[in-house]
């Protein structure tokens, strides 16, 4: 079954969509890989490419922008912290606000964008304490 039409159509940036998706279709050489929603664990943005990271420390580079996927993820399981990152919720272990930084599970650090504080403060204060 070829799956390239339905991720191309759910990537589209004409389309909106008003529903969060719980998987992803990526391709990977001459195949296709589902990823869940809930195994991403961060994504980077490079230009017209993501790195997407997941739990089992894979890394997949992605000919999509990083604006396509904060579109149409979860925004209560997903939370954009810099122009370059978007992180899971699920996977953050640690947050400090004076340091503007966050640790994931599996020992990633990501800065928190000067831009982005106040945004990230208020989803996250209720969450994580500073230490």
């Amino acid at each position: 079954m070829n799956t390239q039409p339905l991720f191309n159509s759910l990537l589209s940036e004409k389309v909106v969509n008003t529903s969060a998706i719980h998987s992803i279709i990526i391709p990977n050489g001459n195949n296709q890989v589902v990823i869940q929603a809930d195994q991403l664990v961060c994504m980077e943005g490079c230009g017209n490419y993501t790195f997407l990271y997941t739990n089992d420390g894979r890394k997949y580079l992605v000919s999509k922008t990083l604006k396509s996927y904060a579109a149409i993820l979860d925004e209560h399981q997903f939370l954009r912290v810099h122009k370059s990152w978007i992180i899971n919720l699920k996977y953050l272990q640690d947050f400090c606000e004076y340091d503007r930084l966050l640790k994931l599970k599996g020992g990633r650090e990501i800065a928190i964008s000067r831009r982005r504080i106040r945004e990230v403060c208020e989803v996250l204060t209720p969450l994580v304490s500073c230490a």
